[in-house]
């Protein structure tokens, strides 16, 4: 490491590094890269497998905005997507987190979550490592109106479908996250502790 240089330290930090890399064939170059320090995150696909229903949210996002409002063939609201709740890790304990984010964006009470596995969302450039969960739910465990946190910014719908309705909606690209895209395929190669039929993934 040659060099380490903050660009930014507001939300999250934005550093420019500067490294020595040795390629695989010996020769060593100068290289120059930015690198986005925002936190890990954790998600979690709520299912009830009696109805064969998951819990989404619709939210706002920017940066999906900023791509989206402008393309030739821009979706019915540009910005606005289809996700499992989520969000950044607090106090180093994932599974807490998704607790939390699943009663105040979902208004779902939840046990233990099971975890599922680990991985980057971006490693070219970001830092983050988002953790996936799953976790049961019953009608009765929606006791409260979700809609996320007022004083955070948050403005979210709640949205319950069924497993089918919600893969189609990957087919058609309305569901377009990718975090939520991989939970809903987990689900679907993933039937015995939910039954769900493994033939629904082609």
């Amino acid at each position: 490491m040659r060099q380490r240089e903050v660009l930014s330290d507001q939300w999250a930090r934005l550093e420019r590094i500067t490294l020595d890399y040795e390629r695989g064939d010996g020769k060593v170059e100068t290289q120059v890269r930015e690198i986005y320090h925002r936190g890990h995150g954790a998600a979690v696909l709520l299912y009830d497998a009696t109805r064969r229903c998951v819990v989404l949210v619709r939210q706002f996002r920017l940066a999906a905005w900023e791509v989206e409002q402008g393309a030739p063939s821009a979706h019915q609201n540009p910005g606005f997507l289809l996700e499992v709740p989520a969000g950044v890790v607090e106090h180093g304990d994932p599974a807490e987190t998704v607790r939390n984010e699943a009663w105040e964006e979902a208004g779902i009470r939840i046990g233990t979550p099971r975890f599922l596995y680990s991985g980057y969302a971006t490693p070219g450039s970001v830092t983050e490592q988002l953790h996936y969960f799953d976790a049961p739910y019953q009608v009765t465990d929606r006791q409260g109106p979700g809609g996320g946190l007022a004083e955070e910014g948050e403005d979210i719908e709640v949205v319950e479908m069924s497993i089918d309705d919600a893969w189609a909606r990957v087919d058609s690209g309305e569901i377009r996250d990718a975090k939520t895209i991989m939970l809903l395929q987990h689900a679907l190669l993933d039937p015995l502790s939910r039954s769900l039929p493994r033939a629904r993934v082609t």
